[in-house]
């Protein structure tokens, strides 16, 4: 009776864990390849400014150009609010360019947990942009087709397609490269520090150093047409950036990115209006940021292999070797039992 008592139970544990091993792999791990509710990852950049020095703006400076002035920048991307598939993500960019004071933008978006693109943000939801695509990482087992993905750009508030530009090793992972191009008129040049027009007497300082930026036609002009123009300019703003993403290929996590931004400053001159490149900006991950990075990706994944496919087979293999060792008890106690009464039978 307690073969059978014991073959019971065995056989109720083995149940549970193949029934455990099919909840892990089928429920826990897809939930695992999601965003992450306690989503913290800070990214670190260098690269270089080279166009017109933004302090001549406001004559706080009298050397026009400025040529491979050091950048320095960080990104954290940290997660908020959590509802079932949605999540609120904060990403907070932090930029220095040369000794100047660092400028910060922070941008709140709903990101969906699964796909990693952004969408319009939740009723009541404060602060949050309504954007489209991608908006720092991409999702769990990323593909390599062309037209799959869009890229949000906060400049210019508007998404653009990704292209892939092929395999890489950054930071001890495989990663796909991928690139997208956005242009348009920048939406906030107040946080590049940008003016939005420009004192007539700056620009008349400032025309010397033009040479190679606009037409030598232009500039031989310009003393006869400044008396016209009012004591502001206007100035529109353009921006054409074009992302770097080095994603992993198989969380799909960002190892390594980066950008190059070309600011453009257009100047109505009433009779015409003058296109001046301002600046390009040019920032890339830093190699000790790509080491770390890839450190935290290589854990996640190990983490991820454990969970999806050695816990499962593991638990799956228990469950079938305790079914096995149930049937094999029930089995010799059906035969203990049937023995007496099999020599009975004989004596008889």
């Amino acid at each position: 009776m307690r073969s059978t008592r014991s073959s019971v139970i065995l056989a109720a544990v083995g149940v549970l864990l193949i029934v455990a091993a099919a909840i892990v792999r089928f429920v826990v791990v897809p939930s695992a390849t999601h965003l992450p509710k306690d989503l913290d990852v800070t990214l670190e950049f260098e690269g270089t400014y080279n166009g017109i020095n933004p302090a001549v703006l406001s004559g706080g400076a009298t050397e026009v150009m400025a040529e491979d002035v050091p950048i320095v920048a960080t990104r954290n991307v940290s997660a908020g609010d959590v509802d079932g598939d949605s999540e609120i993500v904060e990403r907070t960019d932090e930029r220095t360019v040369g000794a100047g004071e660092p400028a910060i933008t922070e941008v709140r978006f709903n990101v969906n947990r699964e796909t990693a693109e952004a969408g319009p943000a939740p009723a009541g939801a404060e602060d949050v942009t309504d954007a489209e695509g991608l908006v720092f990482t991409l999702p769990f087992g990323p593909s390599t087709a062309d037209g799959t993905y869009e890229y949000w750009d906060q400049y210019t508030l508007q998404s653009a397609p990704v292209t892939f530009e092929g395999e890489e090793t950054f930071g001890g992972r495989a990663v796909y490269r991928y690139e997208s191009v956005s242009e348009g008129e920048l939406a906030d040049p107040a946080a590049l520090n940008l003016p939005m027009s420009l004192p007539k007497e700056t620009l008349a300082a400032l025309a010397p150093g033009l040479d190679g930026l606009v037409s030598p036609e232009l500039l031989a002009a310009l003393p006869a047409v400044l008396p016209s123009l009012p004591a502001e300019i206007p100035i529109a703003w353009t921006s054409r950036t074009t992302t770097f993403v080095d994603a992993d290929q198989q969380l799909g996590a960002t190892i390594a990115g980066g950008s190059t931004q070309e600011v453009t400053g257009s100047l109505d001159l009433g009779v015409t209006t003058v296109d001046v490149p301002f600046a390009t900006i040019a920032i890339y991950s830093t190699d000790d940021s790509i080491d770390d990075r890839g450190d935290e990706v290589a854990d996640q994944a190990q983490l991820l292999n454990l969970v999806g496919t050695i816990l499962p087979i593991v638990l799956l293999v228990l469950g079938i070797l305790l079914l096995a060792a149930a049937l094999l008890l029930a089995r010799r106690a059906a035969a203990r039992t049937a023995t007496p009464v099999e020599s009975g039978a004989h004596s008889a």
